[in-house]
């Protein structure tokens, strides 16, 4: 079988009316806009269906027609507008009256693609119409011309949807971030009040210690003072970082023993505001290995931990601190002998603002302890059940 035999379109392009097509079809593809294919329209109609003038008449955005593009017409019918409804034989007869004696026929083509109607290709003949052979290209051509019409419309279409998904994707971006921002507030406003709160009492040391002249008491306090003042400062400093988008501080090699007890002595306030219930926080420290963390967050989380466990026992209670070493990192635990948590409420503590302190309670005290421990690639667990008490189980990678 011989090359044309199994290709048949290779034997086509010897046919003028087929090279004609293929001619046009490769322009209408590295045609730019949609007015360039029209122009192109225009010029083909005359120099190969034989027509003795041309129009192109489109659709546009707002249902009329008008001309964009024109061959050997009078300037009436090149700036021509009107009604799209009268596309039709009408319309071809309308123009061609518009052309004064110029012309004695005229053809109407329409452009019709996937349903939609793109405008017209009017066809002029000074003495005759178009022939058969030449309104059979012109066809051809037309509905080349529509298809690339539709697909430019289609195009348009998609760039526009891309473009309204863009900027709803933006502005989706600053809500989540403001929402993100404003959860972040309220949970750093969350950590203050529990490390501002230690702030009064040792005042009141350091004012008892000097009216008694005890300058040991004095130094004590405004030590106390200090790293409690500088705990809310590394707080308050990260709700600036994330509203700038700054990079977080870097991690330094900490002994968690070390935040543990720094986390109970910012804790201890908490209980002498209970009045006379008595809680005990217990220190069972064991020899875990150094951890890479943020030491401030990693003291705001275990403060919060420590002062929820406080705040669930009412009447008084035990809270207890151990470290180890465990599974390649740092583990500290925090229990408390309270009254622990019914299932329905275990399941649901670590959501953002789920509470069970009603207006005391933010409901975000929890979820910044996980963000803090995921961010240091750790693991929190969480064991209770009521009449028992609750544990807090914090795990954190030792640092290489």
């Amino acid at each position: 079988m011989t090359e044309p035999e199994r290709f048949p379109i290779l034997a086509a392009v010897g046919n003028p009316t087929v090279r004609v097509l293929l001619q046009f079809t490769r322009l209408v593809v590295e045609a730019h806009t949609q007015d360039d294919i029209l122009r192109l329209l225009a010029e083909a109609a005359v120099e190969h269906v034989g027509a003795d003038g041309a129009a192109v008449v489109r659709i546009v955005d707002d249902g009329t027609g008008e001309v964009v593009s024109s061959q050997g017409v009078t300037r009436a019918v090149a700036t021509w507008k009107g009604e799209a409804d009268v596309i039709g034989p009408e319309l071809g007869e309308h123009l061609r009256a518009a052309c004064g004696s110029r012309f004695g026929h005229a053809r109407v083509l329409a452009m019709v693609s996937g349903g939609g109607l793109y405008g017209a290709l009017v066809l002029f003949g000074k003495t005759a119409p178009v022939g058969n052979d030449g309104v059979e290209l012109a066809q051809g051509l037309v509905d080349l011309a529509a298809l690339a019409l539709n697909k430019a419309a289609r195009l348009a279409q998609l760039e526009r949807a891309y473009a309204d998904l863009r900027t709803s994707q933006e502005a989706l971006v600053r809500t989540e971030r403001l929402r993100a921002l404003g959860q972040m507030a309220a949970g750093i406003s969350h950590d203050l009040l529990n490390l501002l709160n230690p702030i009064s009492l040792h005042l009141q040391v350091v004012k008892r210690a000097s009216a008694q002249a005890d300058l040991r008491g004095v130094d004590d306090g405004v030590v106390e003072l200090q790293q409690a003042l500088r705990r809310s400062v590394e707080t308050v400093d990260r709700l600036r970082s994330f509203s700038k988008q700054t990079p977080d501080a870097a991690p330094e090699a900490a002994d968690l023993n070390h935040l543990a007890h720094e986390a109970v002595d910012l804790a201890r306030p908490r209980m002498a505001s209970r009045g006379g219930r008595m809680n005990k926080i217990h220190e069972e420290f064991g020899d875990p290995p150094l951890v890479s963390v943020r030491t401030g967050e990693v003291v705001s989380a275990l403060v919060n931990l420590i002062v929820n466990a406080i705040d669930a026992m009412p009447n008084g209670g035990n809270v207890t601190l151990r470290t180890r070493a465990a599974r390649g990192g740092a583990e500290i635990e925090i229990e408390d002998d309270g009254p622990g948590m019914p299932k329905e409420v275990a399941a649901r503590v670590f959501e953002p603002f789920f509470t069970t302190k009603g207006d005391a309670g933010t409901g975000l005290g929890l979820p910044m302890v996980v963000d803090c421990v995921q961010r240091h690639g750790g693991t929190i667990a969480l064991s209770t059940k009521p009449g028992v008490g609750t544990k807090f189980t914090l795990w954190i990678p030792a640092a290489s």
